[in-house]
């Protein structure tokens, strides 16, 4: 279900360190947030998947409104409980924009076609 704002409406039984990791330059915050999602219930693949995510928006310098950084991990736990499917084919498109084949490939093992 989605909230006010348009995005998955979801109370944590969790807290992602967000006050330690607010300048995104924590060392390797990507690794607490996998910790915390897989705590919270998301598959392993899924948060292995929103960890890359996370580690490569911070060592490729994305702009702040991209999806990844630090601050957007309870979103981004969120999102992978409420979608997974959804969620799994957002990150793989974030991930992987020019890999027309891999998109399409993941679009048809989700049956999201």
């Amino acid at each position: 279900m989605l909230g006010s704002a348009g995005r998955p409406e979801y109370s944590p039984p969790f807290t992602f360190k967000l006050e330690e990791h607010m300048n995104d330059k924590a060392a390797d915050y990507w690794d607490d947030w996998q910790q915390e999602a897989l705590a919270a219930g998301v598959s392993e693949p899924l948060a292995a998947l929103g960890m890359e995510l996370m580690r490569t928006h911070r060592k490729n310098r994305w702009p702040k409104d991209f999806l990844g950084r630090a601050s957007d991990g309870e979103v981004m736990i969120a999102m992978c409980l409420e979608d997974e499917a959804e969620t799994e084919l957002f990150f793989i498109e974030n991930l992987y924009p020019y890999d027309t084949a891999l998109i399409e490939k993941t679009k048809r093992r989700l049956c999201l076609h």
